[in-house]
């Protein structure tokens, strides 16, 4: 290794350990904070560990028995070619569902399907269900919002659909990109909601925006707009996280053929238990429709279902909640601090369990707040990461350290081939109380005199690794023998926790090696030096032995 860069590297190891822990602390809440605050997406640029929580949840709130899909699946499409051919049907199919869903007491039915052109091979289909619209009191049908940068070219003005629209301030009506409804009668019923539903940059659907705000006007989505005629009190904030039911088809479901039969037989005549006050969605499942979503509980959720779990997020109260960004970054900045507190009373072997326990236990605490009616999602990913990064390079720095510093034999090789000038060379023993004690804080109290030192943490023959004290062995080079011998000396001051005892042996010439010594044993020397120091430790005469005494 190149000398300067080797010097550099045991200058980098004699830098005191706290002053590392709390930089990369320090590191660690500046990025925190330019991530949450600045960078684009903030709490939500990754959610790929929240779809996982979701997807294996144990437990989400019962789903809403009253939000009934009537499903145009492969069933149905199947069975209804023979009279009607392929999809879309003539929409007389869809009248006459309408007729009897509204017969059967249903409490609202609202279409996911968009009525943008005319059937010009059955102008009489689409007046058979114009007019069973204009009969309809309980039906919601959709617009298509397209890119608000094209809202400057449309030709459509805000003002043009009443209930789809509500004015916040006196500002003119601005102009709207939309695919809005064909039939007069549709946009007649003022019951229209946009049913886009926005994914996040990943392209998964985790959030559904409620309305949105243009030019003093505001633009109310399908299930606000139900939610205005029901009486459902809408949240604060547009932008809201999907509570998902554990299954993607837990809510009742009807096939649109039997609906269809039922609709056209003596049979349908008769009351209908799943209907009554029922909130009716008429859509599609059927893959070759494509109205499918990716969410966190499939890569193919069909959209149909994704509007039912929005619509009993917002009857029943039950989108999730998160935390705001400055809560957010409050929890990152105290789990850093708990961090390196932590750290600072964890033995390296915990240090090493703390990369895997930590932020597992922290992704529980995530997990769990999923699992109860709480319904606020803890989001502890961020500090789960933090602590992930942080123990893994504490772990790594503690391990190299150490390594570095206790190299003794490099070391002397080192010192021996660069020094100009004579050297002498000595040794001390330090042992401590079981378990009061850390390497580290004996190499941060190493005298900064002392350009170079070895440190090696040392065990006693006869204990067992678990029973035994503390032992270190220390060695460093300088140019006095008094100033060596002097600096050991007043080593046991400068450590915390006071060693128990400890042992300065007698500084001696170091011998210039301008080559490498292969012959030379460092192990036999420290067991040699450590058998010196044991040996003036039970004669109490000895000159060079002192004995500190701890609570």
């Amino acid at each position: 290794m190149n000398h300067h860069l080797q010097r550099w590297m045991h200058a980098l190891s004699r830098v005191p350990h706290d002053r590392i822990r709390w930089t990369l602390i320090a590191l660690l809440a500046l990025w925190a904070s330019a991530h949450l605050l600045w960078l684009p997406g903030g709490t939500t640029s990754d959610k790929t560990t929240y779809d996982q929580m979701v997807k294996r949840r144990l437990w989400a709130p019962a789903h809403d028995p009253s939000i009934v899909v009537v499903d145009i699946d492969e069933a149905s499409l199947d069975q209804m070619k023979s009279e009607f051919g392929r999809w879309p049907w003539p929409r007389e199919t869809l009248a006459g569902a309408l007729d009897w869903l509204e017969q059967q007491g249903a409490r609202a039915v609202v279409f996911d399907i968009l009525f943008a052109d005319v059937d010009t091979l059955n102008p009489s289909s689409d007046l058979a269900f114009s007019q069973a619209v204009e009969a309809s009191r309980h039906s919601y049908f959709p617009i298509l919002r397209l890119n608000p940068a094209n809202d400057g070219i449309s030709q459509l003005h805000a003002d043009q659909l009443p209930g789809f629209i509500t004015r916040l301030a006196a500002a003119p009506a601005p102009t709207l990109a939309l695919v809005p409804p064909v039939f007069k009668s549709v946009v007649d019923t003022t019951r229209l909601g946009f049913h886009n539903i926005y994914p996040d940059p990943d392209g998964v659907n985790r959030y559904y925006t409620l309305w949105e705000d243009k030019q003093g006007w505001r633009l109310w989505s399908l299930p606000a707009r139900l939610a205005q005629d029901m009486g459902w009190r809408l949240p604060e904030q547009p932008k809201q996280l999907i509570q998902f039911n554990l299954r993607q088809d837990h809510y009742t479901r009807i096939p649109f053929s039997e609906v269809w039969r039922l609709s056209q037989s003596r049979e349908g005549s008769k009351p209908d238990p799943r209907l009554q006050d029922a909130v009716v969605i008429v859509g599609a499942t059927a893959t070759n429709l494509f109205d499918i979503k990716v969410t966190p509980l499939d890569i193919t959720q069909p959209g149909v279902f994704v509007l039912a779990n929005v619509i009993d997020n917002l009857k029943n109260q039950r989108f999730l909640r998160e935390l705001s960004t400055q809560a957010h970054l409050i929890i990152s900045w105290i789990a850093l601090l708990l961090m390196g507190i932590a750290s600072k009373y964890l033995s390296d072997e915990q240090v090493k369990w703390s990369v895997l326990v930590v932020p597992g236990v922290l992704m529980l605490v995530s997990f769990l707040s999923l699992q109860t009616e709480w319904l606020y999602f803890l989001d502890l990913s961020t500090s789960a990461s933090h602590s992930l990064l942080f123990f893994s390079v504490w772990s790594v720095y503690k391990t190299w350290r150490s390594k570095e510093i206790g190299q003794l034999k490099r070391l002397r090789e080192h010192v021996s081939k660069t020094s100009d000038a004579h050297l002498h060379e000595c040794f001390a023993v330090l042992q401590f109380d079981k378990g009061h004690w850390d390497p580290h804080d004996v190499m941060d109290a190493l005298p900064p005199q002392a350009a170079t030192a070895a440190v090696l943490s040392v065990g006693v023959m006869t204990e067992q690794i678990h029973q035994q004290p503390g032992l270190i062995y220390i060695v460093i080079w300088g140019h006095s023998a008094q100033d060596v011998e002097a600096s050991l000396r007043a080593l046991p001051d400068m450590c915390s926790p006071t060693p128990r005892r400890f042992y300065v042996g007698i500084a001696k010439p170091l011998e210039i090696h301008p080559k490498p010594m292969p012959d030379y044993n460092h192990l036999d020397e420290v067991l040699q030096n450590l058998d010196i120091a044991l040996t003036h430790w039970t004669d109490q005469r000895a000159p060079h032995t002192t004995t500190f005494q701890t609570d």
